[in-house]
């Protein structure tokens, strides 16, 4: 019997293969951000874990578009599923990015509604997505939700920002910290030092 094949491994798998399919948009790091995201909730649909609507965040309608945008000959799984109702967590932290994070097109949406089901894994946003690195996570939200970005001046994780900037809406604090720079956590919201900043450098 051939040893399993990892979740890594299945997830690259699908996103060389998905690249490889025409498309009919233009925006290359777009599609290879979007390529990663799906290999990586195809991987876990592999693993049993559910249908990918309601892995990849996306509803019928959005998953259908998103592919033949991108992806025509991909013949992705479970196009006519409906995903299942959001959790309460992740509705509201799609409204965030739609309302604070100044999408400006279809595929910011998107891009909302996937980071928002992704966040709710355990794992870093950026692994949780597929991407291969937190600075490619950084760069999409620089190009897609620069508002956010701007917000996240102190390089925040953006698990800990995103809750953090919820939290402030419902007028009620995230920690009991006086500040960050004196809180005892602090390493598990923020990278290490030296790591790649959420602003480019001028």
């Amino acid at each position: 019997m051939p040893p399993p094949i990892e979740l890594g491994q299945r997830a690259e798998r699908f996103r060389d293969a998905l690249l490889k399919s025409p498309q009919n948009q233009v925006e290359g790091a777009d599609r290879v951000d979007f390529a990663a995201m799906l290999a990586r909730a195809l991987a876990e649909r592999a693993e049993g874990r559910g249908a990918l609507p309601d892995l990849i965040g996306l509803d019928r309608a959005s998953l259908n578009a998103l592919a033949k945008a991108y992806f025509l000959d991909a013949d992705l799984p479970d196009l006519d599923c409906e995903r299942i109702e959001p959790s309460a967590d992740q509705r509201s932290l799609a409204l965030l990015m739609r309302w604070r994070g100044a999408p400006n097109s279809t595929e910011s949406l998107w891009f909302a509604d996937i980071l928002a089901r992704r966040a709710m894994e355990p794992h870093h946003l950026w692994e949780d997505l597929g991407l291969p690195e937190r600075p490619r996570l950084t760069a999409l939200m620089q190009r897609r939700f620069p508002r956010l970005v701007a917000l996240n001046a102190a390089n925040m994780r953006w698990k800990k920002f995103f809750s953090r900037q919820i939290c402030a809406d419902a007028s009620f604090s995230l920690c009991l910290a006086p500040s960050c720079e004196e809180c005892p956590e602090r390493s598990l919201c923020f990278p290490p030092e030296g790591a790649a900043p959420t602003l480019p450098a001028t």
